[in-house]
């Protein structure tokens, strides 16, 4: 059985890697964190480890469904398998 400090630890990772949640809500959780009941922190574990199972098992669907949104926005496939590293504010013209 995971100790207190360990299931908060393993949280914390879940909420960092949540792509359901806006960088503000994570925020928000946080800032909760300490007033949050193991009840709750038990169910918000188990809300994003379904979240992280879904990433795990269908990546390929979740990587289309993004190509497909972006190139209804952009009007255009967008191609992301390049390796490009950008350093300072926006990409390069």
């Amino acid at each position: 059985m995971k100790t207190e400090i360990e299931k908060q630890n393993a949280l914390m990772t879940l909420i960092d890697g949540s792509i359901l949640l806006s960088y503000e809500q994570k925020l928000d959780m946080i800032d909760e964190f300490p007033r949050l009941t193991e009840e709750q922190i038990d169910a918000l574990g188990k809300f994003l480890a379904v979240e992280e199972q879904m990433r795990e098992e269908f990546p390929e669907d979740i990587q289309k469904g993004v190509e497909s949104v972006l190139t209804q926005i952009v009007g255009e496939p967008v191609v992301g398998d390049d390796n490009r590293v950008y350093v300072g504010v926006g990409k390069p013209s």
